[in-house]
């Protein structure tokens, strides 16, 4: 949680100081949402070379999703007085940040380790934070005099990201014993679909979907008493988010 403080509190100092040197073109926005996380594999690894799999882990679905979006549109007006050619117009950059749960409910599943089948109960407590770069392409319908560009403007977005995660749990594969905290930062493929919506000259609204992607490895994962376990499983992300946004 202290990271995301510390991610929450870089973005607004760059939305006040873009905002007093932007002119043009800068944008802010808040966003919630539903987010899913499909099920997956969850792998173990000691360093003595013991490993095992929980399969198709159902995850705790769905969660809420949170959070801030600080964006430049590249009008012709220009950033810091910069004259753009006029076909930027169709491309906008934002940095996205967003809070959700990553739950594995509590459940029996059919485990492995070292090709040994076992009937385990497991449940995992986690959290995301993702830190977005996306580059938007879109397209403006209803021009007038307020939105010039268009008051409807389908979009999309690509970019990376980076996903700070962590996690702590418990299994009957290791006796009595808990899986520690452990925590991870990956790198992530972020893509968005959406629609934006000029309600008012300085005031949109975004409908839109996201998928996200990241292959997480929490090391140590605190399986032994060496503390040199690992723990291995991909995220695939699915989100139906909303966002109001205020353009400067």
């Amino acid at each position: 949680m202290r990271k995301t403080s510390v991610l929450l509190g870089l973005m607004l100092a760059l939305t006040l100081v873009c905002a007093g040197t932007a002119r043009a073109g800068m944008w802010v926005g808040a966003q919630g949402g539903v987010n899913v996380i499909a099920n997956s594999d969850i792998s173990f690894h000691e360093g003595d070379g013991d490993q095992g799999t929980f399969p198709n882990v159902r995850r705790d679905n769905p969660q809420i999703l949170g959070g801030l979006s600080v964006g430049y549109d590249f009008v012709k007006e220009g950033f810091l007085g910069y004259n753009y050619p006029d076909w930027m117009k169709y491309f906008s950059f934002f940095i996205d940040l967003t809070f959700n749960r990553a739950d594995v409910r509590k459940q029996f599943i059919n485990a492995t380790w070292n090709g040994t089948i076992y009937k385990e109960d497991i449940q995992i407590h986690g959290w995301q934070t993702c830190l977005s770069f996306m580059f938007m392409a879109k397209y403006g319908f209803f021009p007038d005099s307020e939105v010039p560009f268009g008051r409807l403007q389908p979009y999309v977005a690509v970019g990376p990201g980076v996903l700070f995660s962590a996690i702590k749990g418990s299994s009957d594969m290791f006796g009595p014993a808990t899986i520690q905290n452990a925590d991870s930062v990956d790198i992530a493929l972020v893509t968005e679909a959406g629609i934006r919506w000029f309600a008012l000259k300085c005031v949109s609204i975004d409908a839109a979907f996201r998928y996200r992607f990241a292959s997480v490895k929490y090391k140590p994962g605190n399986l032994d008493d060496e503390g040199t376990g690992s723990i291995k499983t991909d995220f695939n992300m699915f989100t139906g988010l909303v966002r109001v946004n205020y353009h400067f």
